[in-house]
């Protein structure tokens, strides 16, 4: 054959259409592979079982508050709030959070709280009472993420006015890591709020 024959192939130009096909290929298989791994892959676990896309908020409401440590060293400005869920099937939820920013003082200024070498901690619990009834309760237990820290609860619901209440222990930061876990702590049990289920 020929140089200028089109059955004449150079090694290189098959070479790289080899290549090229290999690659394909390569491609190809991971990308079925992605989707495989992403079909067995179990779904991440939720508070409420229920698809959070069919549902809409019909009220939200906040109690903000800052709380001190026993000597005053450390701080908390917090908020507790719920919201009020209509799901597309009818049931309602109501979405209590917990959120918070944490400061400690030193040489007449506050400054985040988020150096946490032995951690940083929020525990406690929601608590929902509807009027005349048993409260029902949601745990609480997250680690600051800087000098923030946040946690959340879905509870079931019907119609009734409620009370949500949170009671909330942080501990941990720049007064522990100087050895001094009672400047650290803060306790924060008297944010509540009331709502009213449609």
């Amino acid at each position: 054959m020929r140089r200028g024959d089109p059955r004449h192939r150079s090694s290189s130009t098959s070479g790289v259409r080899r290549e090229q096909s290999r690659r394909r290929g390569i491609a190809t298989g991971l990308t079925a592979l992605a989707f495989l791994a992403a079909a067995a892959a179990p779904a991440s676990a939720a508070v409420s079982t229920r698809p959070a896309a069919h549902q809409s908020v019909l009220a939200s409401t906040c109690d903000r508050n800052t709380f001190f440590s026993g000597d005053q060293w450390s701080k908390g400005n917090v908020q507790l709030c719920v919201d009020v869920l209509q799901r597309a099937d009818g049931t309602k939820a109501l979405q209590a959070s917990f959120y918070g920013d944490f400061y400690y003082y030193w040489g007449a200024a506050w400054y985040s709280d988020g150096d946490c070498i032995y951690g940083c901690h929020l525990t406690g619990r929601f608590a929902l009472r509807k009027d005349g009834g048993a409260p029902a309760f949601g745990g609480i237990s997250a680690t600051l993420s800087g000098n923030s820290g946040s946690a959340s609860h879905t509870f079931e619901v019907d119609s009734g006015r409620y009370q949500l209440t949170a009671g909330v222990h942080k501990e941990g930061g720049y007064w522990r890591n100087q050895g001094n876990i009672s400047s650290s702590e803060l306790q924060m049990n008297t944010l509540k709020v009331d709502v009213t289920v449609p």
